[in-house]
């Protein structure tokens, strides 16, 4: 009986040694469920702060751990792509600074370009736009050998890239502010036309601009006329431009303006029938808030040069003369007729 027991207790020993002393290799995997295919090329697991396998290498700093990394939108174009401009949507800024890409650019970018163009074919007259409202943004590009292309403050504080050639294949796009720490929402226009500004990609989405004064003030003073008033066209002079977009005011009117009107036009009476114009070397816009607040806004009605058209009620109605393209500062002349055959080359 007690020799039974021995053999009993011994048993399960000699099982666990033989388990010790056999092959270090795990033991296989069971068998997959039935009609699943295991797959042959697993993919292996990524390393932080190391490239993905598969995915290109974006250069600059590896992501920040605990951060989500930078969104990457796709853009795909043909030449001769509709509509153009083809604009997309994103936040400037980042940690990396654009000078440690190359000495030619500017500001601070995200480790992960903000955007991945293909060029789906040779490009002889593509240009890259940036609006940013009122922030300071700059741009980078690579070139898929590798080189790069910036700008910063091609049109008042708005990067533009022209006048390279854009031969197919993946080109990385960096959106950046100039400041350290900021960041913007933009637009980034890609055109084929060379008609098309940095007001034709339009402003960026919850971009606000500062409400005109609520005060009467102007920057080149006050008209005040009546009905018949003599000589006609009453004509002002004055600078155009500014730093504030004037399609942020309304959607409609374009151009960059000051923050304070140009002129306050007072009508005294009633005008059924008044033109403003504007006469200037450069391409001018013009932009007239009513007394209720409302807008009217005109581009290119005389060539390059702008004019508004309608009854004026009696009240004080603020004027801007805007610059199509904000670096300019043209100077023009302002004339107020109430003849229907007086023009620009008038003034």
């Amino acid at each position: 009986m007690r020799a039974r027991l021995i053999t009993i207790l011994l048993a399960p020993i000699a099982l666990v040694t033989l388990a010790a002393c056999g092959n270090d290799e795990p033991p296989p995997p069971p068998p997959p469920p039935p009609g699943v295919t295991p797959p042959t090329n697993p993919i292996p697991p990524n390393i932080p702060g190391q490239p993905i396998p598969g995915q290109p290498v974006i250069p600059g700093q590896p992501p920040v751990p605990g951060q989500p990394p930078q969104p990457v939108s796709a853009v795909t174009l043909t030449p001769g792509f509709t509509p153009d401009p083809h604009v997309v949507m994103g936040t400037s800024g980042g940690t990396v600074s654009a000078t440690g890409l190359h000495a030619d650019c500017r500001g601070w970018v995200a480790a992960n370009p903000n955007h991945l163009f293909t060029a789906a074919g040779s490009f002889t007259s593509l240009r890259l736009l940036v609006n940013g409202g009122s922030e300071d943004t700059t741009l980078v590009v690579q070139r898929p050998d590798g080189t790069y292309v910036c700008n910063d403050d091609a049109e008042g504080h708005h990067p533009i890239i022209a006048n390279v050639t854009f031969p197919p294949g993946i080109y990385k796009v960096w959106v950046g502010s100039y400041a350290q720490g900021v960041s913007a929402n933009y637009n980034l226009g890609f055109t084929e036309l060379s008609s098309v500004n940095v007001a034709r990609v339009g402003m960026p989405a919850g971009t606000l601009a500062p409400p005109p004064p609520s005060d009467l003030s102007s920057n080149y003073g006050n008209i005040t006329l009546s009905s018949g008033f003599m000589p006609d066209p009453h004509r002002a002079t004055g600078t155009a431009g500014g730093a504030v977009q004037a399609e942020a005011w309304d959607g409609a009117c374009r151009g960059a303006v000051s923050q304070t009107p140009d002129h306050l036009f007072i009508a005294s009476d009633n005008f059924t029938f008044l033109k403003i114009l504007v006469s200037s070397q450069s391409d001018t816009t013009l932009i007239v808030q009513k007394p209720d607040g409302t807008f009217l806004c005109n581009d290119d009605d005389d060539g390059l040069n702008p004019g508004i058209t309608g009854t004026f009620p009696p009240g004080t109605y603020r004027i801007w003369v805007g610059s199509y393209n904000e670096s300019e500062r043209p100077q023009y002349t302002l004339g107020l007729s109430e003849l229907s055959s007086t023009s620009a080359s008038e003034l």
